[in-house]
């Protein structure tokens, strides 16, 4: 009995398979008749894809927001959490645990929701310098770095 109940489980599951994706249809198409019909497509304006070069500085981060700023004694901003090697932020001398607070005289906000210091990146060009005030040890420093290419 059990077989029998499993078998006719199968039946209805089958049926209704073929059902829904319409496989009905599909097995008794006669081998002349195409399946799908190809459509002619006009690609003459369609532009190729151009490669976009994008600046790199060579960070990861997390940003810090003014309540936790104000909770552990330190400033808001873009806190680094590690240096990519051989990048602009390490031949800067960027180190993990520096917070950048501006960006080419634009103030980086904890909150950060817009993601504002990696479109302000993405705004630049490889090759571009850039000014940064970090603060490390307590005190805002002045650094300047050239954006890399990145591959």
């Amino acid at each position: 009995m059990k077989k029998l109940l499993l078998v006719l489980l199968v039946v209805v599951l089958a049926v209704i398979v073929v059902q829904k994706f319409g496989l009905l249809n599909y097995f008794s198409k006669t081998p002349s008749e195409p399946l799908i019909k190809k459509q002619e497509v006009d690609t003459s304006s369609v532009e190729p894809l151009q490669e976009v070069d994008r600046p790199l500085i060579g960070i990861y981060y997390k940003m810090i927001d003014k309540q936790t700023a104000s909770q552990n004694n330190i400033v808001e901003g873009a806190y680094i959490t590690q240096i990519i090697k051989g990048s602009p932020a390490e031949k800067a001398d960027l180190r993990e645990e520096d917070i950048i607070t501006q960006f080419d005289d634009r103030k980086i906000s904890g909150s950060d929701e817009l993601k504002i210091l990696t479109n302000l990146v993405a705004n630049k060009k490889p090759g571009d310098k850039v000014n940064l005030k970090i603060w490390r040890n307590k005190k805002i420093m002045d650094i300047t770095l050239v954006l890399a290419l990145d591959q």
